[in-house]
């Protein structure tokens, strides 16, 4: 199992940080005291600092001398003065004299006494100096490691989305709050960008529905208009008579249902537009089994033959039930009207995707319809029967489902829709 992350914090950090520099200020100031406190002991002794004299004369009659700084508080070093048992038999008389060592400020040469001062102001000051430095480096190091790099990428990243501009990143690696507000950031721009992205797909989908719409209404309009033309040069010749008017007024209802169909197209697909996603838990694969085989009734009233193909394991997932099943048996009608015996199914799952690939033996999609084949309400049915409603439906539905579309063809002869949904596991 993998350990979580510690969770740190700001706080934290700058206690440490002035925690190790107080340590570091208070070991410098200490050693700078402590040295300049032994300079000192060099240039003026402490005044409980005597000199010892000793005059030995040996019993041959050889004088011995010898000099010794001592402490008036060190008795132990004056008795080690004393001659062994051993040796005592050989010397004479011994005589001890002590000079006390001035230690008066006075006695001190002008050099001395200008660097005794020196010292003493070493004392004070080096120290009050390492706290300010350690202070000064204390602030630069926190800022710079720790608040400089954060709140400089928040800045850029201000900058980027006030120029609308999401195509970045925010990537701060910490575990502090400024890493988690970056990580915060990251996610709000991130979301932006898909809904951004969204809505241009929705305007760019919406550009496309206003040129289908432009480009199919052109010919019931150019029909009614040859009609209208047709009738008024019948007029003025004289030669409209009632077979000819009737013949007229019978093409232009036709014309006329036809553009009243579709445009009540156009309503149920921004009907379909507003259709908000229901999610619920379903078994895989079972659930595409039992649609498939829901399906096989249809395909057996008109003489056709369902292949079902998967390779989905057994889990479940969250889905739109009723988009599914829309989405499924839009495109299956429009397989069974070009179907020469059969419609195969084939089902894939990969990475939180589900994929549905409809594939019917007909003559296929033609080149202008795979040209064309991102545009709304576009059909190769020439008889305005069907206006291309159920490939516009599904491709909505399928991008509400956070997927797409898409059309080909296959060999030796064929159609093929591939739907992918985006689905998520459930555990």
């Amino acid at each position: 199992m993998e350990k979580m992350k510690k969770v740190k914090s700001i706080k934290s950090a700058f206690i440490w940080t002035v925690a190790i520099t107080m340590i570091i200020v208070f070991t410098s100031s200490a050693l700078t005291i402590y040295i300049c406190y032994r300079m000192q002991k060099i240039i003026l002794p402490d005044s409980q600092e005597i000199w010892l004299h000793t005059q030995t004369i040996m019993a041959d009659g050889t004088v011995s001398e010898a000099k010794q700084r001592l402490m008036l508080d060190e008795p132990s070093k004056v008795s080690r003065l004393a001659p062994a048992k051993a040796e005592e038999e050989k010397l004479g008389d011994t005589e001890f004299t002590i000079e006390r060592i001035e230690s008066s400020f006075s006695t001190l040469r002008p050099k001395q006494q200008l660097l005794y001062r020196a010292i003493s102001i070493s004392m004070v000051g080096l120290p009050f100096i390492y706290s300010v430095i350690g202070i000064m480096l204390c602030a630069w190091w926190f800022y710079r490691k720790k608040l400089s790099p954060p709140i400089q990428i928040l800045a850029d990243a201000t900058k980027h989305i006030k120029g609308q501009d999401l195509d970045f990143t925010v990537d701060y690696n910490s575990n502090d709050e400024l890493g988690r507000l970056c990580t915060a950031f990251e996610e709000m721009r991130q979301t932006l960008y898909d809904n951004n992205r969204q809505l241009w797909n929705m305007i760019e989908q919406r550009r496309i529905l206003q040129a289908s719409v432009a480009h199919d209404l052109r010919n019931p309009i150019a029909i009614i208009e040859g009609y209208v033309e047709y009738m008024q040069q019948c007029f003025t010749n004289g030669s409209l008579n009632d077979e000819k008017l009737q013949h007229t007024l019978s093409n232009l209802a036709i014309t006329s249902k036809r553009l009243e169909r579709y445009a009540d197209y156009i309503r149920d697909l921004n009907t379909i537009e507003e259709t908000e996603t229901k999610y619920s838990v379903v078994q895989l694969p079972d659930f595409l089994k039992n649609a498939t085989e829901s399906l096989s009734l249809i395909a057996g009233q008109h003489s056709l033959e369902i292949e079902y193909h998967s390779t989905v394991s057994e889990c479940q997932v969250k889905l739109d039930e009723q988009i599914f099943y829309r989405i499924v048996e839009n495109i299956f009608s429009n397989a069974i009207r070009y179907a020469n015996s059969k419609v195969s199914f084939l089902y894939t799952f990969i990475d939180d995707v589900l994929t549905i690939t409809i594939t019917d033996d007909g003559k296929g999609f033609s080149k202008a319809m795979l040209r064309k084949k991102n545009t709304f309400l576009y059909s190769e049915d020439k008889t305005g029967e069907h206006m291309g409603l159920g490939l516009a439906t599904s491709r909505v539905l399928s991008q509400k489902h956070g997927g797409c579309l898409e059309l080909s063809n296959v060999t030796p002869s064929g159609a093929s829709v591939t739907i992918k949904l985006a689905v998520n596991k459930v555990g």
